[in-house]
Formats: C-alpha cells, structure tokens, sequence
C-alpha cells in the first residue's frame, strides 16, 4: 500500500511518456487499459528528480541524499480486466524474460499462494560489487493490478532497503547490506 510522504509527492510530479534510451532503463512497452480499472503511468528523468531532491532535502535528507543520484524513474500502474488481462500478464512474463537474458540478476522472487496471494520478481543491474545502476520491480497482485518500477541511476548498496521503504517494496525493505567491506 503507497504511503504519501514529500517523497512520494514529488514523484507524482511525473509525466508519461518514455522516450529514455538509456541503457539501464526498461522499456515496459505500452499496456492497454481496462474500462473501471486504475491505469497509472509516472516517467521522471534528471532534472525533475534533481528538483524533488531539494524539496525532499528538509524533510527527508535520506531520501534527497538517494534521488541526487537517480537518472530516470518509471512507475506503471494497470488494473486488470477481462479486456485486458491476458495480454497485460504476457507483457510482464516478457519483461522478465527479456531481463534475464540482458543479464539482469533476478534477487527476489516471490510467489505467495491464496487468492490474494502476490507475484514479485526483482531484478538488479550491478555497476561494481558495492553499487547498482539499475533496479526493476514487477509485481503481479492477485487483486487484479500489476505494478513495474524502474529506477535507473547509481545507488549503492546501503540504499536498497531506503529506496523499498520510500517506494514501500516490502521485498526491497527486508534486504539488509553489510557494513562491512567484502562481506
């Protein structure tokens, strides 16, 4: 559940649209929308991320601190219906195939069983052994939503679970990074 914060808010400031050609950044494609159903699409790059850093910075630092080094975020939101059910969950099967054989590391995979029960792979795109330059979140919600997010910029290790608890990814809030050096 998204919880509102001066972080969450800048981030709304987005626009849609993807025309990013960066090599860390995913092109989730197009979805189409089902009549009644939620239908969200947020794309920020550089300059917008680097002017919601300042209005986060007296609020939340550790959050300012984290979007000073973000290039490019994409959020896509689409409920699911009967229109569009079928060709949604293909295009996330997709995604997360085509990530797998671009070399993405897949570090999350979760499928919970029930009605309501989730499916949420995370993939990674490494920079070195202590920072990533790529992070991508697809959520399947057995409540007929799906969510994909793309953050595209340099985040070091011990920024994971800052950037889960601030995009409240439970999967990512639960990665605990060593201090330590090597380890």
């Amino acid at each position: 559940m998204f919880q509102p914060s001066l972080f969450a808010a800048a981030l709304a400031l987005g626009a849609p649209a993807l025309t990013h050609a960066g090599t860390d950044a995913v092109d989730f494609g197009s979805f189409p929308s089902a009549a009644g159903c939620e239908y969200v699409e947020i794309n920020l790059r550089g300059g917008l991320i680097r002017f919601a850093a300042k209005l986060a910075a007296t609020q939340e630092p550790e959050a300012a601190e984290l979007l000073r080094n973000i290039k490019h975020v994409r959020v896509n939101v689409v409920g699911m219906g009967q229109s569009n059910r079928d060709a949604t969950l293909a295009r996330v099967t997709g995604i997360r195939a085509d990530l797998e054989k671009r070399g993405w590391e897949k570090i999350v995979t979760v499928q919970e069983s029930g009605a309501e029960g989730d499916d949420v792979a995370i993939y990674l795109k490494s920079k070195d052994e202590d920072s990533i330059e790529g992070l991508v979140v697809t959520v399947i919600e057995k409540r007929g939503k799906v969510v994909l997010v793309n953050v595209v910029g340099h985040i070091e290790a011990g920024q994971i679970a800052k950037l889960g608890e601030k995009l409240n990814v439970e999967p990512l809030r639960k990665i605990k990074v060593s201090a330590q050096p090597g380890v």
